[in-house]
């Protein structure tokens, strides 16, 4: 699903409207009826008051038209039209005589500071105020409306954007934005829903299919993609009954050390639960006996190293190779990581301390094969890119690195977000319980065994970040968020990758 910026959002509306032969107003009628029919779930008692904050411009005129349709229902329904300009849009100025003409409604004015709020904590408040084509600072006293807004404890819903959200840029910190429990957007996600340091703002989200002319959406070139379960089963690769466990890959993991051993444990367990051959594994003698306790399955790459990962020579040719996690950062790990990435032919997938060591030594990241996954959290990424002013700028500099190296940038977050040149996917799945240690060691083992079974590293790393997320999902609604922890996500690839398979069907 693709995320488009502001001009390209106002093209879609403005060809659906040519293709479809409707009126613009005929547009924001279907958009706000869908709208009120998606939060008719949310007001459960027509005792309870909904406050509708409806700005001039189209936004608010999608809130005045829930306001009609509330009334229709006998909902208890109180209007403010905040009147930031001087004059209405066309569309507004329409729904605005509909409510006067058609309803008892008392339509309060709000145009400065003086304007007294009183909210109840069993209201709902419904924002209209500003939606996708806000591109400057709201006037200071609709700041202070949502600001008092916000404090309340009302049930808050946001219509298509947040009023105080760009769609371009992160907001100043002395702006206010509208802090909503609900957010219901038309037709198509936006970037900063997904950015932390907004997207906390937008609360549960609800993508409301409006009927936009979806020539108009598949003609434009975004470069951001949403990674929801419909674009994810297109990387899903099918696997033929006729297959033996070399059709599916070799693939070595190659982590640990004295004090970390359980996390290359984990690697290993994702990597074989996630469709690949055969797993080899290089760690620590050390560890050696605990890994054929855990993971059976699993073909140890014998070497006379105690405590750290080492150089060595193998007998078979990996198809992919993961490294990195637990690997520690002392001179013996920088030592074999340098071997490694030397004599790797192939893309890999590269995390944790392996991150690290690179970030503090610029030449082994030019040792990097191309095309290979980096899976930072984010103080690697702060480490491998540098500092950012905002999540904008962030995602720029990821852009920048990956196409300077050519490497492909998975960068774990809330909302992870996978970085191909200019190329961005922002992942639609995961969950708070995965904010846990070895999280990211699943993660890694995940995209090692589908690199491992001929996925392009852009493939591999896609449709793992969404697999990792819906593992989580799936466990936390037995295990909750709360109790969730790494291991766990290993136990639901199964049902993950079940639930995105392709279907088809075979008529008997």
């Amino acid at each position: 699903m693709k995320i488009l910026n502001a001009k390209e959002l106002a093209e879609v509306d403005e060809n659906t409207i040519k293709k479809q032969n409707i009126s613009s107003w005929d547009l924001m009628e279907r958009a706000a009826k869908k709208a009120f029919e998606s939060m008719k779930s949310y007001t459960s008692s027509k005792q309870q008051c909904i406050h509708i904050f409806a700005g001039i411009g189209n936004n608010g005129g999608d809130g005045l038209a829930i306001a009609y349709f509330l009334t229709q229902e006998n909902n208890n329904v109180k209007v403010y039209l905040v009147e930031y300009a001087d004059s209405k849009s066309d569309d507004n100025a329409k729904n605005f005589e509909r409510l006067e003409s058609k309803t008892k409604l008392e339509i309060i004015s709000v145009s400065d500071e003086n304007f007294q709020i009183e909210l109840n904590p069993n209201d709902f408040c419904i924002d209209s105020i500003f939606g996708f084509g806000l591109n400057r600072p709201m006037p200071d006293f609709v700041q202070k409306l949502i600001k008092e807004i916000n404090q309340s404890q009302t049930f808050r819903i946001a219509i298509d954007v947040p009023s105080g959200v760009y769609l371009d840029r992160i907001p100043k910190e002395d702006e206010e934005i509208f802090n909503a429990d609900l957010t219901l957007t038309f037709q198509l996600p936006k970037l900063p829903f997904f950015l932390p340091q907004v997207g906390f703002n937008v609360g549960k989200l609800e993508i409301i299919d409006i009927g936009l002319d979806q020539e108009t959406i598949d003609s434009i070139e975004a470069k951001v993609e949403y990674l929801n379960q419909n674009l994810a089963s297109t990387y899903v690769q099918k696997r033929s009954r006729f297959s033996h466990k070399g059709t599916f890959g070799h693939a070595l993991i190659i982590g640990g050390s004295r004090y970390m051993l359980g996390s290359v444990i984990l690697s290993a367990s994702s990597c074989m639960r996630s469709g690949v051959g055969k797993t080899s594994v290089l760690m620590p003698k050390i560890g050696h006996q605990n890994m054929i306790n855990h993971r059976p399955e699993v073909m140890l790459v014998p070497h006379e190293s105690e405590d750290f990962i080492s150089e060595k020579n193998l007998d078979f040719e990996p198809n992919a190779i993961g490294i990195g996690v637990g690997i520690s950062m002392e001179s013996e790990a920088e030592t074999a990581l340098k071997f490694w990435l030397e004599n790797s032919k192939k893309p890999m997938v590269i995390d944790a301390d392996a991150l690290n060591l690179i970030s503090e030594n610029e030449s082994l990241l030019q040792l990097i094969p191309k095309n290979s996954i980096l899976t930072p959290h984010p103080g690697e990424l702060k480490r491998l890119i540098g500092n950012w002013s905002d999540d904008f700028d962030k995602i720029e500099k990821i852009k920048s690195f990956s196409k300077k190296f050519q490497l492909i940038i998975l960068a774990k977050d809330s909302f992870s977000i996978c970085v191909n040149g200019d190329e961005v996917f922002v992942n639609s799945t995961g969950n708070s319980g995965m904010a846990t240690a070895g999280s990211g060691d699943v993660l890694m083992g995940l995209i090692t065994s589908l690199l491992a079974q001929n996925y392009e590293p852009k493939s591999a790393a896609v449709l793992g970040m969404y697999l990792h997320g819906l593992a989580g999902n799936l466990a936390a609604r037995v295990t909750s968020e709360e109790s969730l922890v790494a291991s766990d996500l290993i136990d639901y690839f199964g049902l993950a990758f079940s639930e995105i398979k392709p279907r088809t069907n075979v008529k008997k």
